[in-house]
């Protein structure tokens, strides 16, 4: 496909009957959809996140279809906010030309990013999860002005809950080995070398299934996450004002008193 009068007749496969995301293109590389808030017509945001997903994933250009009947309302560039695609009122499907990605911004107050994560690492930052759990509070915020923002969180809700303090973590995540290994090495279970491998492992692995934690608990992980910038694991490296293991380990275990 290399126009836009080739991308318009094959958009309407990104949408099913009912003017939703088709299954079979969300199942094609595995796509996500993130609701976003929106106004009565596109702007400079929402155009925005469209330009920013196809800079991340390597998108052309941008086509507006009108979800009824398929057909291109205009044509616009990647570049951010091109005045072209502002102003346009829903039901309005943006959506590359290529089509590796999408907003349907089907009414006002909401529209659905969806893609790939290479695409929403840029369209839909911060995750999956938490750009859920943003919106669900932003649906919350503005009930009673918008329509359709409450059912669509409800339909798009975070697959975990925020959790606050250590003992609200579930056995088994990636989470609760973030405190397992925060206790082991305060009681001496562990090295600093293994807790300054293993804690950022088990973060990573804590972000990349979208759990997440709220203060206290985001504060606590966030001093550790610091606490362990200003430690190598290899003494030869270790700075002037770089921290010795026992530094470490007396401020986890301040840090666990105070969060327990």
């Amino acid at each position: 496909m290399t126009g836009a009068q080739g991308g318009t007749s094959d958009a309407k496969g990104v949408l099913d009957g009912s003017s939703r995301y088709d299954e079979k293109w969300l199942s094609q590389g595995d796509k996500r959809i993130v609701p976003v808030p929106a106004g009565s017509r596109t702007d400079d945001s929402l155009v925005r996140r469209l330009a920013e997903g196809c800079r991340t994933a390597g998108g052309d250009a941008v086509l507006a279809v009108d979800p009824g009947t398929g057909s291109s309302v205009c044509a616009g560039r990647r570049a951010p906010a091109d005045p072209r695609l502002l102003g346009m009122p829903p039901p309005l499907l943006l959506v590359t030309t290529d089509l590796t990605g999408a907003i349907l911004f089907p009414a006002p107050g909401h529209a659905l990013v969806a893609n790939t994560s290479a695409f929403l690492e840029g369209a839909a930052p911060k995750e999956v999860e938490r750009g859920r759990a943003r919106f669900s509070r932003y649906a919350r915020a503005t009930a009673g002005k918008w329509s359709g923002p409450e059912s669509t969180a409800r339909s798009f809700p975070p697959s975990h809950i925020a959790w606050k303090r250590p003992g609200g973590v579930p056995a088994g995540t990636a989470t609760a080995r973030q405190l397992t290994f925060m206790r082991d090495f305060a009681a001496g279970r562990c090295t600093g070398a293994d807790f300054a491998v293993g804690w950022p492992d088990a973060r990573r692995h804590s972000q990349q299934r979208g759990e997440r934690v709220r203060d206290p608990l985001e504060t606590l992980f966030d001093r550790v996450f610091s606490l362990l910038e200003d430690y190598s694991i290899d003494p030869v490296f270790t700075g002037p004002a770089g921290l010795s293991d026992e530094e470490v380990r007396q401020s986890v275990v301040r840090l666990m008193h105070q969060a327990e």
